[in-house]
C-alpha cells in the first residue's frame, strides 16, 4: 500500500470537489464543511476486507493502479498549484519560536474526542436528526439557521455512506460460492442498511454502527488522534445480553468483537481507549462478563489498541484484577490503572454535578471526560515550567537564548531575601506564561470554529445542536482545555536545592548556583561542587517529606493560575502530561538546578527524574500522591515499569493490588505500566530487525519499539532501569 493515509486520499477528493464547484467556497463555512464531508464518504474508495465480519474498510487500496495513478497526478497537481501561505504576522512568528526554543504553546486540538456511541447504538441517528430538526425550528437567527442545517447534511450523509457498504456486501453475496460466506455477506449488507441512522439490533450491529461513527469522525475533523470509545462495556452489554438470550454463542460474539479491535488497529493512532468496570451512582461494581470478554480478546490479539482503562477500587474482583495482570498484556503496556473515585472527585472539582460525575469516561491517552458531552482540547497550552524558573532566577532573561515574546513581569530589582519571595517571582512568570499561551488557543479555537467547523461531530456533541454553535466554538455543554506543565519534577527538585542552599543552609549565594547553571556546571571551578550539592539535596520520588512538600507547593500553585482562566463552560485543565515530548522539550532547555544538564531530557509525566527514586515502589507512590491530583483532571499519569516474573504470583499480585488502591485512596488518578526490562529495551536497538514487534507503554498508549526514535529509545531505557 502506499505510504500516503487516508487523510491524504481524503485531500485529494475535498480539493477535487471544490475544483469541480467552485462555489463551495464562498458558501458559509459549516454549510461547505458539510457538503465536502458528504462528497468524502460518497468518494473514498471502500472494500470488504476478506474474513472480518464488519464492514468499513477505505483507503488506497481499494484502488486500481489506474485510479490510484490518477489520485496521485491530481494529487502532485493540487499541490503545484496550491499558493504559499501567506507570511505570518511578527506575532505569529515570535509565537512560534517560542515553541521551538523553549517549547511553550497555545493552540488548538482536534480530534482526541469520545461520542456518545451509547446514543447511536440504542437510539440512531435519526434520533440527532429529529433533534436538529426540532430545533430549527426556533432557530432565531441566519447563523443559526446554517449551522444547524450543516449539522442536518453531515448526519444524514452517514445513511449514504453505511448504504454504500451494504450495496457493496450485496454485490458480493450474490455470486459467492461458499455458503458461509454468502450468509456473512448478507448480514453485513443488512447491518449496513440498519445502522448507524437506526437502532442496533444485536451486539455484532452495535460494533458495526460505532465503527462507521468512529471513522466518520476520523473523516469530519481531518485527524484521527485519539479517538475513544467510552464506556463500552457497560452500553454494549444489553446487546450481549439479548444475543445470548437468543442463543447466539459466546464465541461469534467474540468473533465480532476481534474483528472490531483489529480494525482499531488499521485506523488512526493507538490512543483509543475502553473503559473497563467502575462504580455506579449506588456504587455498585460494573466489571462484567463483556469486559472480561474485552480483556480476553485483547490479550489474545495483544496490539496497541484499544487501551484498557481498569477503574479500580476496593470492590474491583480479584479475578479480573489477575486477567489484566497477563503477562501478555503487561508485555506490551497493558493495562492502565485509574482510581474510580479520586477521578469522580476531579470531575466534582471541575464542575461535574455530583449526581453526573459518575457518568465520566477515560479519554485517549489519559484524559477524563464526560462522554458524547465534551470537547477536549487536548494539547491546548503547553508550558515548559523550567522556562519562568530561569526568568525569576536571572532577572528576567532566559540562561541560553534570548525571549523571542516581550513580558511585562517586572524582574527582580534586588537580590530575594526569602525563598517565598522568589518563589513569588517565579509563579508570576508562571502566570504570564499560562495567561500567553492560553490566549493564543482562545483565538485558535475561535479561528477553527469560524473557519473550519465540523458540523457532524457538532452534531453528536451534547449541548452543540441547542446551541446551534460548532463544538470549537463553545456549542459543547463542556469544552476543556489541557494545560501541560512539562519539566515540573525538575523545577520542583531544584526549588528543594535553592530553598537548602541558599535560603535555609547559606553555603551559596543564588548567583554562584545561577552562574553554575547557564555554564551547564563546567564554567568554573567551584561549578562541580555545586552540581554535587545540588545533587545531595533530597528529591521527589522517594517519600521525602521535604521534597514532597515543594511538589505539592509547586503543583497547587500551577493548578491554581491554570484553573482561574475557566470562564463560562469553558474549563482550564492542569496536567503534568508529557507523552514522549519530555524528551525534546529537555533538547531546548538549559541546565536546572536539580543537577539536570543541558538538553538531557525532562521528567517525565507525573514520575520523578530517573535515577533519583531510591525508596523503592512505596517511596514512589508516596510522592505522588502526596500531590493534590484531585485538582489536575486534565489527566495525570505514573509510569511504572514492572517485573514480568512475578505477574504469576498471586501474593505479589495481592500485594501490587494493595499498593494501588492505597494510591488512589491518597488521591492518585492513574498508574501506567510498562513490562520490558532494560535489557529486552537494549537487544531491539542493537538488533532491530528482530525485534519489530516489541511493543512498549510510551504515555498512555502504546506502539512498536523500533518505531521511535533512539534519543526517545535510550531514555525508555533509563527509565526501565529505574523502575519507571
Amino acid at each position: 500500500m502506499d505510504s500516503l493515509s487516508i487523510m491524504d486520499l481524503l485531500g485529494v477528493v475535498r480539493a477535487q470537489a471544490l475544483a469541480e464547484k467552485p462555489v463551495l467556497a464562498s458558501q458559509p463555512p459549516a454549510l461547505r464543511e458539510a457538503q465536502l464531508f458528504r462528497i468524502g464518504l460518497e468518494r473514498l474508495p471502500l472494500g470488504l476486507r476478506a474474513n472480518s465480519s464488519l464492514a468499513g474498510d477505505l483507503g488506497w487500496d481499494f484502488l486500481s493502479p489506474e485510479q490510484r495513478e490518477a489520485y496521485l497526478a491530481d494529487r502532485r497537481r493540487l499541490a503545484a498549484a496550491t499558493p504559499p501561505p501567506p507570511a505570518n504576522s511578527a506575532a505569529e512568528t515570535a509565537a512560534g519560536q517560542l515553541w521551538d526554543t523553549f517549547h511553550c504553546s497555545g493552540n488548538y486540538t482536534l480530534a482526541h474526542t469520545c461520542a456518545d456511541y451509547q446514543r447511536v447504538v440504542e437510539k440512531g441517528l435519526d434520533d440527532v436528526l429529529a433533534e436538529i430538526t426540532a430545533r430549527r425550528q426556533t432557530a432565531a437567527t441566519d447563523g443559526e439557521q446554517a449551522q444547524l442545517e450543516a449539522m442536518q447534511l453531515a448526519v444524514s450523509s452517514l445513511g449514504v455512506f453505511a448504504g454504500r457498504f451494504a450495496v457493496l456486501a450485496a454485490q458480493q453475496a450474490e455470486p459467492a460460492a461458499d455458503a458461509d460466506a454468502k450468509a456473512a455477506l448478507a448480514r453485513t449488507a443488512a447491518a449496513c442498511a440498519q445502522v448507524p441512522m437506526r437502532p442496533a439490533r444485536s451486539f455484532h450491529e452495535a460494533l458495526q454502527a460505532i465503527w462507521l461513527v468512529h471513522l466518520s469522525i476520523g473523516i469530519s475533523e481531518r485527524d484521527t488522534a485519539s479517538l475513544s470509545l467510552g464506556r463500552i462495556d457497560q452500553f454494549l452489554l444489553p446487546f450481549y445480553h439479548r444475543d445470548r438470550a437468543c442463543g447466539v454463542p459466546v464465541v461469534d460474539l467474540k468473533h465480532s468483537l476481534r474483528d472490531f479491535f483489529l480494525k482499531l488497529n488499521g485506523f488512526g493512532d493507538a490512543a483509543c481507549t475502553v473503559n473497563l468496570g467502575g462504580l455506579d451512582a449506588q456504587d455498585h461494581e460494573l466489571f462484567n462478563e463483556l469486559s472480561a470478554l474485552i480483556v480476553e480478546t485483547a490479550t489474545e490479539l495483544a496490539l496497541p489498541a484499544p487501551i484498557l482503562a481498569a477503574r479500580l477500587h476496593d470492590r474491583f474482583p480479584d479475578d479480573a484484577f489477575a486477567a489484566l495482570l497477563n503477562r501478555r498484556l503487561v508485555a506490551i503496556g497493558q493495562p492502565t490503572f485509574y482510581g474510580e473515585r479520586p477521578c469522580r472527585e476531579a470531575m466534582i472539582r471541575r464542575g461535574v454535578p455530583a449526581a453526573e460525575a459518575p457518568g465520566f469516561a477515560l479519554n485517549s491517552c489519559m484524559g477524563l471526560v464526560m462522554p458524547g458531552r465534551e470537547i477536549s482540547d487536548m494539547w491546548g497550552a503547553v508550558i515548559n515550567l523550567p522556562l519562568p524558573l530561569e526568568l525569576a532566577l536571572n532577572g528576567g532573561q532566559p540562561l541560553r537564548q534570548p525571549l523571542p515574546i516581550p513580558l511585562t513581569t517586572p524582574p527582580a530589582v534586588a537580590e530575594f531575601a526569602t525563598f517565598d519571595a522568589l518563589f513569588g517571582k517565579f509563579r508570576e512568570y508562571v502566570e504570564e506564561l499560562v495567561g500567553f499561551c492560553v490566549a493564543r488557543n482562545q483565538r485558535a479555537a475561535e479561528r477553527v470554529a469560524a473557519t473550519a467547523p465540523n458540523p457532524f461531530l457538532s452534531a453528536i456533541t451534547g449541548g452543540c445542536i441547542r446551541r446551534a454553535t460548532d463544538r470549537a466554538g463553545g456549542g459543547a455543554d463542556y469544552h476543556c482545555v489541557i494545560v501541560e506543565g512539562f519539566g515540573w519534577a525538575n523545577v520542583a527538585d531544584a526549588l528543594v536545592a535553592i530553598d537548602r542552599l541558599v535560603f535555609r543552609e547559606a553555603r551559596y549565594a543564588l548567583t554562584d548556583l545561577v552562574r553554575a547553571a547557564a555554564t551547564d556546571y563546567a564554567g568554573g571551578p567551584g561549578d562541580a561542587a555545586v552540581l554535587q550539592a545540588v545533587r545531595a539535596c533530597p528529591k521527589y520520588g522517594n517519600g521525602d517529606p521535604e521534597a514532597d512538600a515543594m511538589a505539592q507547593r509547586l503543583s497547587a500553585a500551577f493548578a491554581g493560575i491554570v484553573t482561574r482562566h475557566d470562564h463560562g463552560r469553558v474549563h482550564y485543565l492542569p496536567s503534568y502530561h508529557t507523552l514522549n515530548a519530555h524528551v525534546e522539550a529537555g533538547r531546548k532547555t538549559a541546565a536546572t538546578l536539580d543537577g539536570r544538564h543541558a538538553g538531557e531530557p525532562l521528567g517525565k509525566q507525573l514520575g520523578p527524574v530517573p535515577g533519583r527514586n531510591q525508596a523503592g515502589l512505596t517511596g514512589l507512590l508516596l510522592s505522588a500522591s502526596a500531590i493534590d491530583q484531585r485538582a489536575f483532571s486534565g489527566g495525570q499519569a505514573l509510569d511504572l515499569t514492572l517485573d514480568l516474573a512475578q505477574l504469576a504470583d498471586p501474593a505479589w499480585r495481592e500485594k501490587f493490588k494493595a499498593l494501588l488502591l492505597t494510591y488512589f485512596q491518597r488521591g492518585g488518578l492513574q498508574i501506567q505500566v510498562n513490562g520490558l526490562a532494560a535489557e529486552q529495551l537494549r537487544a531491539a536497538i542493537a538488533a532491530p530487525a528482530a525485534h519489530r514487534d516489541l511493543i512498549v507503554r510510551i504515555a498512555g498508549y502504546s506502539d512498536r519499539f523500533t518505531n521511535l526514535g533512539r534519543p526517545i529509545q535510550d531514555d525508555m531505557v533509563r527509565r526501565a532501569e529505574h523502575g519507571l
